[in-house]
């Protein structure tokens, strides 16, 4: 019950709009088919006994049947019309959720998952929405209606159906239990062969240089056997379920045709009574060989729902934070007193650990691969919470700071900062929380040596970047990355080796522009080389 609560309350405000809509289409439709029963009866009758009255109400009835039947499919446009609106809202919703998840997910999670649960699982919500939600309530409802019509008709004939549909639901139940535990099996199986995937895709090229990379690829081959192999086994258990669903109705069609023509030859029913049993039975017969089907694709697509709302479940850093804080110091300082950190549970990364920085002071951080060099930027820019000990920036604690104006503090340099798809110029820009100018870009280019090649492109500012930027060499990369600093013009600047992965040649352009943006600021560089630390005011080993 508690994953169809989730289900429905994830609607959005369109919910109330939804159920009038589905629920109009269900009345009509129950309506349609009473009538339905109802005209082949009087017909009938009519005809047995030569009844120009009754025949005059069938054809009456008939033709405001075909007037609602051709109205019927206007509500189902609305319907698509209005979870399509809903999807695309969840997807938005979905997408600024994604964005507002800690680094530790990100670092935790596969990017498959949230590409998975963001295209595939969020678009499956549209055919659930408007399908499988229709298939089952509408064909419950068709069911109910037209056994309570047959009651009415003729109880010994409904009798006989009524044991056939028991019969038929108890196989469904069983089979659905089968199906639902086999439609998680599957949804984690593409989850893994989507992996697999991500991976070949971003190591293609070592796919190509080592010849043991193969691997990979029979890994690939596995994982997709094994989805394949899962989804056979549902569409089995379906087909099954389909396949007893209408045998079981045509035998209960087939009583009921038998026991009525016995009441009709002995003159206990007519036969405009019979016939209108027999179209009820169709419709319960029908309706029990799709129920099967739609309770199974209503259960697989529960799953995948669950996916997209467990992600809606997640806990984000936002959430935690508070107003914005004061700040009313001149001058930048950071300092850590008996800092104590861990990574679930883990061994120690920082125990007691100390650090005071002067204003503006520039500090180099060394030590070996492993040491928490990299985890402290992160626990700088609030990626993680500390356990123990305090961090202070500007004699405030870094807690008290709102997640948002911490970051908005603090400049961040990774080894290889990441270049978006799109322009040279946009990518400079996404430096400034405000529309910023063309002079403004050229200015902060200039400022990081990153007009030097710009320039020689033909469209200049305009030049399309690939994403990742892997149409542009390494130094050019993070010349465009410090641009993007200086155009941020943040207090604190953290560096990550932001030249170490250059040749000789880029990294002295780098070098040159850091010394640049490192004036008038606090810096804290990360290293486990010896060059460059003449800039610093001091070294600091971990």
């Amino acid at each position: 019950m508690r994953e169809i609560k989730r289900y429905f309350s994830y609607m959005g405000k369109d919910i109330y709009i939804y159920w009038v809509i589905l629920i109009v289409t269900i009345v009509t439709e129950n309506v349609l088919h009473l009538l339905y029963s109802y005209v082949n009866k009087q017909a009938l009758n009519a005809v047995e006994y030569s009844d120009m009255h009754l025949f005059r109400q069938a054809v009456i009835l008939c033709i405001i049947v075909m007037m609602i039947r051709c109205l019927f499919p206007y509500l189902r446009y609305f319907m698509i019309k209005l979870v399509r609106k809903m999807v695309f809202e969840l997807k938005i919703t979905l997408f600024e959720k994604l964005m507002k998840l800690d680094v530790e997910w990100y670092e935790k999670s596969h990017s498959a998952e949230g590409l998975k649960t963001l295209n595939w699982d969020a678009n499956s919500l549209k055919d659930s929405w408007f399908s499988h939600v229709y298939w089952v309530l509408g064909k419950l409802s068709l069911g109910v209606t037209s056994l309570a019509a047959m009651l009415v008709y003729s109880p010994l004939l409904t009798g006989i159906s009524v044991t056939i549909c028991i019969i038929t639901a108890t196989i469904s139940i069983w089979l659905n239990n089968a199906m639902k535990n086999n439609a998680k099996n599957v949804q984690s199986a593409m989850v893994k062969l989507s992996r697999s995937l991500s991976d070949i895709l971003a190591g293609f090229t070592v796919l190509k240089i080592y010849p043991g990379a193969g691997i990979v690829t029979d890994k690939f081959i596995a994982d997709n056997d094994d989805v394949t192999v899962m989804e056979m086994k549902r569409v089995k258990k379906a087909s099954v379920l389909e396949m007893l669903s209408f045998l079981l109705g045509i035998v209960g069609s087939f009583g009921t045709i038998t026991v009525g023509a016995y009441l009709v030859s002995e003159k206990k029913m007519d036969y405009g009574t019979v016939m209108a049993v027999v179209t009820l039975q169709i419709t319960l017969s029908g309706t029990m060989q799709r129920l099967g089907s739609s309770v199974a694709a209503f259960t697989n697509s529960l799953v995948k729902a669950g996916r997209v709302f467990d992600f809606f479940e997640l806990a984000c850093e936002e959430e935690y934070a508070g107003e914005e804080v004061a700040d009313k110091a001149h001058e930048t300082s950071i300092n850590i007193n008996s800092l104590t950190f861990f990574y679930n549970n883990e061994k120690k990364v920082f125990d007691n650990w100390n650090l005071n920085s002067k204003p503006n002071e520039k500090i180099m951080l060394k030590g070996e691969s492993g040491c928490g060099k990299s985890t402290l930027l992160k626990l700088l820019l609030r990626f993680y919470d500390y356990q123990d000990g305090c961090i202070t920036v500007n004699g405030i604690d870094l807690k008290q700071y709102p997640v948002r104006q911490i970051r908005d503090m603090i400049t961040y340099i990774p080894q290889d900062c990441y270049l978006f798809e799109g322009t040279i110029s946009e990518n400079i820009a996404y430096g400034s929380k405000t529309e910023v100018s063309m002079e403004d870009i050229k200015r902060v280019a200039q400022l990081a040596f990153a007009d030097e090649f710009i320039v020689q492109f033909p469209d200049k500012f305009d030049t399309l970047i690939t994403s990742g930027g892997t149409n542009l060499s390494g130094g050019q990369r993070q010349r465009i990355a410090i641009a993007r600093a200086f155009l941020k013009d943040s207090p604190i600047l953290v560096m990550d080796e932001p030249s170490s992965a250059l040749d000789a040649e880029s990294e002295l352009m780098v070098h040159n522009a850091l010394k640049e943006l490192m004036k008038d600021r606090l810096v804290i560089m990360v290293s486990h080389r010896d060059n460059g630390e003449s800039d610093f005011d001091r070294v600091v080993a971990l």
